[in-house]
């Protein structure tokens, strides 16, 4: 995996396929749930958020001004 950090505004991260590491460190991916709504799946413990209706709904609960927003490539074999 190659990790970049890139300084955004913290309210346009939190779009699906982005990847978002908090204050903590820990990678989250934003994701779109097969039943709706949107969620964060915690890349360090493999644990998904609770679901959230929309985009802005999950920012609003989840954004932290130490947020950064990660410019990863996943490679999967």
């Amino acid at each position: 995996m190659k990790i970049n950090f890139d300084e955004v505004d913290y309210k346009e991260m939190y779009k699906v396929g982005n990847v978002i590491k908090d204050c903590d460190d820990i990678l989250f991916l934003v994701v779109e749930s097969s039943s709706g709504g949107y969620a964060l799946v915690n890349l360090t413990d493999n644990i998904v958020t609770a679901t959230h209706e929309t985009l802005k709904e999950l920012a609003d609960i989840n954004e932290d001004e130490g947020d950064t927003l990660v410019n990863a490539e996943i490679n999967v074999f």
